[in-house]
């Protein structure tokens, strides 16, 4: 990235330390697993991006397919050895299949465009959308509980969002192979 873009993570960092301090609940250890949480993520975004540009997919829906089919496979085996959850996918109301069934919609849903997203951005900017997005959350949470950070820290996160509209993704390497930057007739998916 460019110094530009440095400056722009810089500033995300510090934005981010400055909505920390001032949290009501602040406790170094939660933090500290943030932290690790935080850095394991990151490494993920920039496996996830190479397996994007490298795996080749017939479309989209495989990649969704693949992850969700590999992240529920535990479930599988925890979900079958627990006769209380047995019971009660036995005796589930119409209402609880329902939402269920929306929120499997809605995860499939963010998983397609999760990957589509990973495949035309840069696996840091994917990463600044994706924090970026948790705005919303955080308007949630201000408006419903009283638990939360100061108004110094909704600046902070003020401060975030402005260092996060301010990044400018590096530009690719020219040498890259990316099955993605291109449709199946050869056109570019976004003007460069």
């Amino acid at each position: 990235p460019g110094s530009r873009s440095w400056a722009c993570l810089l500033a995300l960092l510090v934005g981010a330390f400055g909505y920390a301090s001032t949290d009501s609940s602040f406790h170094v250890k939660g933090y500290t697993f943030c932290a690790v949480w935080y850095c394991i993520f990151c490494m993920d975004q920039i496996y996830l991006k190479h397996i994007t540009n490298t795996v080749k997919m017939q479309s989209n829906w495989g990649r969704v397919f693949y992850s969700n089919f590999l992240a529920s496979l535990p479930l599988v085996f925890t979900f079958i050895r627990d006769a209380e959850e047995i019971e009660a996918l036995k005796n589930i109301s119409s209402g609880a299949a329902f939402a269920v069934f929306v929120s499997v919609v809605l995860g499939v849903g963010m998983s397609y465009f999760a990957w589509m997203a990973r495949s035309l951005l840069s696996a840091a900017s994917f990463t600044v959308v994706g924090n970026v997005c948790k705005v919303l959350t955080i308007a949630i949470n201000v408006s419903l509980w009283d638990k939360h950070a100061s108004p110094f820290g909704i600046v902070c996160l003020v401060f975030c969002l402005g260092a996060a509209y301010f990044y400018k993704q590096a530009p690719m390497r020219a040498d890259s192979k990316d099955s993605d930057d291109s449709a199946e007739d050869g056109k570019p998916l976004l003007p460069k």
